[in-house]
């Protein structure tokens, strides 16, 4: 049986593949059930011969894809694929997980072997891409970002850009002047979110914030081709787009991409744009059920603040986490929240 020198060694060899297209498939024994290639941006791609393997895991499902693959030969053959970012310590992970799928009678029975080996894919792929929660906040907090970069005037486009925080550890999603704006996104019908402290929920004082608004916004997943449907590669795609058309340097533009990239990824592998545009991992498609910003600084908004946290002087402020349900009672107050992406862009640009 080939052990895992032997595969990792051959993977290791395996060109780039020229051409979108076709690939130059490695296989690593002669039954030629499993098969290794790379894309034409060096990553590598698992190929699983045969009839669609199904994951039970959400994770490994998300990165396995069923469709053909054109062979360099002219010659073709249906696989699921698993694809692994162009990090040289991922031939390891791709050869590690060859060796088990073996170890479990691959050759023999791929659909069983599958089965067993699924929960190590699954433990040796789970940080390879943004987990579903933080792939949903970025794709809030770009909308966000391309909804304001439409409505505002060209001049204040670098000025929105400059002012994302969220692809760091900030105290602040987004600061315009003294606006900011903390950007909470769900899956569900309500205005619910959990709040990482009270920091999140009102506004600095020792600082410039003159006004804080919480946005709730609230994402579905899309059929591919439902009208209005997104995904974040779209946001990417109009955010550069009309930061070009604004006169942005290609090195500004590349400085945002990066941003992107870094968003969530100090516990997975963030989004490259470059690499990733393309692919069932990140074409998630999203429609916007809801669309609203809670103005914080509203006397009726009942929720924990500092001063309430004072009162337990052994309480770090930093550590209270708690979940606020905005919407449970309707409007806070009137004009409170502000309803769509319009409205809620003109407020925070001061329109």
């Amino acid at each position: 049986m080939t052990n895992y020198e032997d595969a990792r060694q051959r993977i290791e060899r395996i060109p780039i593949s020229p051409e979108t297209g076709s690939r130059n498939v490695e296989w690593i024994t002669p039954t030629e059930v499993i098969g290794v290639a790379r894309d034409t941006e060096g990553k590598v791609e698992l190929l699983l011969r045969g009839d669609e393997l199904v994951p039970v895991s959400r994770v490994v499902k998300d990165a396995s894809e069923y469709r053909p693959v054109y062979k360099d030969d002219g010659t073709t053959f249906e696989a699921t694929h698993l694809i692994f970012p162009a990090l040289t310590h991922f031939d390891q992970v791709a050869a590690f997980i060859c060796t088990e799928l073996l170890r479990n009678g691959a050759d023999g029975d791929l659909s069983r072997a599958f089965a067993l080996t699924e929960p190590i894919i699954e433990l040796a792929i789970k940080n390879l891409t943004l987990s579903s929660q933080a792939l949903l906040g970025l794709a809030g907090e770009l909308l966000l970002l391309e909804v304001l970069c439409r409505r505002a005037d060209d001049a204040r486009v670098a000025e929105i850009i400059a002012g994302w925080r969220g692809w760091q550890r900030s105290s602040r999603d987004l600061v315009l002047g003294g606006t900011g704006v903390e950007v909470k996104t769900t899956t569900s019908n309500a205005s619910s979110h959990l709040v990482e402290g009270v920091h999140q929920v009102e506004r600095d004082e020792e600082g410039d914030e003159d006004r804080l608004f919480l946005l709730s916004i609230g994402l579905q997943r899309a059929e591919s081709d439902a009208s209005n449907s997104f995904t974040v590669p779209n946001l990417v795609d109009r955010i550069t787009k009309r930061m070009a058309d604004t006169g942005a340097s290609p090195v500004v533009i590349e400085r945002f991409v990066a941003h992107v990239a870094e968003y969530g990824a100090n516990s997975s592998i963030g989004y490259n744009h470059a690499t990733q545009a393309i692919g069932s991992t990140y074409s998630v498609p999203f429609l916007t059920t809801f669309f609203r910003a809670y103005d914080m600084d509203d006397a009726a908004v009942g929720v924990l603040r500092s001063n309430d946290v004072a009162a337990f002087r052994h309480v770090a402020d930093d550590s209270v986490r708690f979940r606020v349900n905005l919407s449970a009672l309707g409007p806070i107050s009137a004009g409170n929240p502000i309803e769509g992406a319009n409205q809620v862009a003109q407020m925070v640009l001061g329109l």
